[in-house]
């Protein structure tokens, strides 16, 4: 089977790598087009650093409604486009270009979480399943019939990096099977209109922590955020951002945002109900640290968390 593959982030790469193993003709890959950022550095997306390391043809345009760059996927007689995490909505006169259509993966058990977001919002959502759906493309977004879908219950340790990693290498392991299946013209599933539900984009205010909030919203908000804004917090006045922590159910008497315990394994913050326990944070402008690490300096701010608890 000849593939077009189109994808844009590091995870999608987990994909493309089991297409190269498993043998499938990967005509080219197709990835956002490079960002020009600080300084005038130009950006190129993980999938076109992939391609350019193991010298797959690389597409890169900036309209896919051009008519040069559509006629180019046309040249090359794809039986299947396969799309992970492009990040751009295919039009039409791509979608009818493959002899077997387009095959999108999602990393949702779709029709729930359609959108931009499913695994930040299964998260929030702190739903005990999530899963890979692999289904055609259509016109509507994420709305096309089903070939196959595979579960996946969430730990308590899953954050959404952990999470897209778990999930990218499920839908690498089913590839082969769901290709399979396509080939053969085996009937797919329509999705029940009345299920689904929608994963907005992501907006970084999502991110700031009220401690008035229980703790386990604050922790399914510090998993979902993880990578990107990640979650924000004030703490004795000094904004902090929260890489890790865990949930406690634990009664205490302090205030929302008060400082309950600073040790060696972690630093503990009041909630409206229970306590966060913060194991690796980032102070603006710094590198990631854990809390031991913060506990064994002598900066300022650590200096006034523990002087906070004894006062």
């Amino acid at each position: 089977m000849k593939i077009i593959f189109f994808g844009s982030p590091a995870y999608s790469c987990i994909v493309i790598e089991k297409l190269i193993l498993l043998e499938y003709k990967l005509l080219a890959l197709v990835t956002q087009n490079d960002k020009k950022g600080k300084r005038n550095i130009i950006t190129k997306t993980p999938v076109s650093l992939f391609g350019e390391k193991n010298d797959i043809k690389i597409f890169s345009p900036t309209d896919l409604n051009n008519d040069e760059f559509i006629e180019s996927l046309k040249k090359l007689k794809p039986d299947l486009i396969l799309i992970y995490a492009y990040g751009k909505i295919l039009p039409e006169a791509i979608i009818s270009i493959p002899k077997y259509g387009c095959l999108n993966i999602h990393c949702s058990l779709l029709p729930k979480w359609r959108g931009a977001a499913p695994i930040q919002r299964a998260l929030l959502n702190k739903d005990k399943q999530t899963g890979v759906t692999f289904f055609k493309i259509d016109a509507k977004l994420d709305a096309g019939k089903i070939v196959s879908a595979y579960k996946y219950s969430i730990l308590e340790l899953d954050d959404s990096l952990i999470l897209q990693n778990k999930l990218s290498n499920i839908a690498a392991s089913k590839l082969d099977d769901v290709l399979h299946r396509i080939k053969l013209n085996q009937e797919l599933v329509n999705q029940n209109e009345k299920d689904a539900s929608y994963a907005k984009k992501i907006h970084k205010d999502e991110a700031a922590i009220n401690w008035i909030d229980s703790a386990s919203d604050i922790s399914s908000q510090i998993k979902a955020f993880v990578g990107w804004p990640v979650a924000e917090a004030k703490v004795l006045g000094n904004n902090i951002k929260i890489w890790e922590a865990t949930c406690r159910l634990d009664e205490h008497q302090k205030n929302p945002g008060q400082v309950i315990n600073f040790t060696n394994n972690g630093l503990i913050i009041a909630a409206g109900t229970g306590s966060i326990k913060i194991k690796r944070l980032q102070i603006p402008g710094r590198n990631i640290i854990t809390a031991r690490d913060l506990f064994n300096s002598n900066n300022d701010f650590s200096q006034r968390i523990k002087e906070s608890i004894i006062a």
